[in-house]
């Protein structure tokens, strides 16, 4: 069943002083009951518009969004059975966390003992019961950030609209509370719709990730599909770290093709596309498929390069490595023993082992 619909949706900004701005352009969108779904994308790509026209903040210029299979049609959004958590928190200084917590519910006239035991409820899951009573001057970021979720969950809304509620957080408490919350998710069966430009974050929480460029959608898939399986060269290039190199397809092998980088490099792509002989092509690596040996090692689908590059970032040792006079890659090597950290200096001579089936090709 699907939670949300959004269906060939555009969002126009008119502007009297200025060239008018599509920020959304005909999107399509269907994201499921108690899904965990992730808008990507970087600043100004359109995705928080698109969480602003699912809430009602913004009515979009053509198109229509359903949520749970009732149009939405200039239905406000307060007449939505969602709820919105912002970066900002908007929390009200004036009143308590808990005060914070049941103001939604006194504004819609619930019973008082049913308010009372809602926001008991609720902070027990943020894990906020000790804190009640204070004022949101006194509480810590992460702990601010509870309060706004706990406001949010306390209507039980059936969706949960998140924007990037997690970017004022340093990286520790980020990391911790991605986790909390995709737990949180599992645990209450909502379905969220979280909006991010950290590409870590989204495939760490994520069922669905639907990456956005220039109010356009990419790619919508699992994390595993962004990530391993690229439709773009922008989604390779966005998500995660990517070499890329241009070539030309000069024959075709049982199912994979030749592809000649730079005139003198033969690289074997494992591929179901039809790409005929003399197709220029981008052939796009993950610096983590590629492994790395002394030049006088034998290995399968090898290339010979000189190191250029040697730098320790702890867990990894990121090497660069030229190909040709052209082209060079980044190669990331886990550092599992430390009595082989220096493997690989500046200057030797090494084999880069590629599997066919590892490269991307566009």
């Amino acid at each position: 069943m699907h939670a949300v619909e959004v269906l060939n949706v555009s969002k126009l900004f008119k502007s009297a002083r200025s060239q008018d701005f599509l920020a959304v352009d005909n999107i399509n969108l269907q994201i499921y009951d108690k899904e965990f779904f992730s808008l990507l994308g970087p600043s100004g790509c359109g995705k928080t518009t698109t969480l602003r026209m699912i809430a009602g903040f913004e009515m979009p210029t053509v198109g229509e969004i359903y949520i749970h299979n009732q149009p939405m049609q200039n239905r406000l959004p307060f007449h939505r059975p969602v709820n919105t958590v912002f970066q900002n928190y908007a929390l009200f200084p004036h009143m308590t966390v808990a005060q914070n917590v049941a103001f939604g519910l006194e504004m819609d006239n619930f019973p008082a003992q049913q308010i009372r035991d809602r926001v008991s409820q609720t902070l027990k899951l943020v894990q906020l019961t000790d804190v009640e009573k204070r004022y949101p001057r006194q509480l810590s970021g992460g702990q601010q950030q509870r309060v706004a979720l706990a406001r949010a969950l306390v209507k039980q809304p059936s969706v949960l609209l998140l924007d990037e509620p997690l970017g004022a957080l340093d990286l520790k408490l980020r990391k911790e509370m991605q986790l909390e919350l995709k737990k949180m998710q599992r645990q209450l069966g909502i379905t969220f719709i979280y909006v991010t430009h950290d590409q870590e974050e989204a495939l760490t929480m994520s069922d669905r990730i639907a990456v956005m460029e220039g109010g356009k959608l990419q790619q919508v898939g699992t994390p595993i599909d962004i990530y391993e399986y690229p439709k773009t060269r922008f989604v390779a290039d966005f998500i995660g770290d990517s070499n890329f190199l241009s070539g030309r397809v000069v024959e075709k092998q049982n199912g994979k093709v030749v592809v000649l980088v730079d005139q003198q490099l033969s690289v074997l792509v494992a591929t179901a596309e039809d790409m005929p002989a003399g197709k220029v092509v981008t052939l796009v690596l993950r610096p983590e498929k590629a492994a790395i040996y002394p030049a006088n090692y034998e290995a399968e689908y090898s290339w010979p390069g000189t190191v250029e590059e040697a730098i320790y970032i702890g867990t990894d040792t990121r090497y660069i490595v030229r190909l040709t006079a052209k082209s060079s890659i980044a190669i990331r090597r886990q550092n599992l023993h430390r009595d082989d950290l220096q493997r690989h200096r500046v200057g030797d001579s090494v084999l880069v082992a590629v599997p066919p089936e590892s490269i991307c090709i566009f």
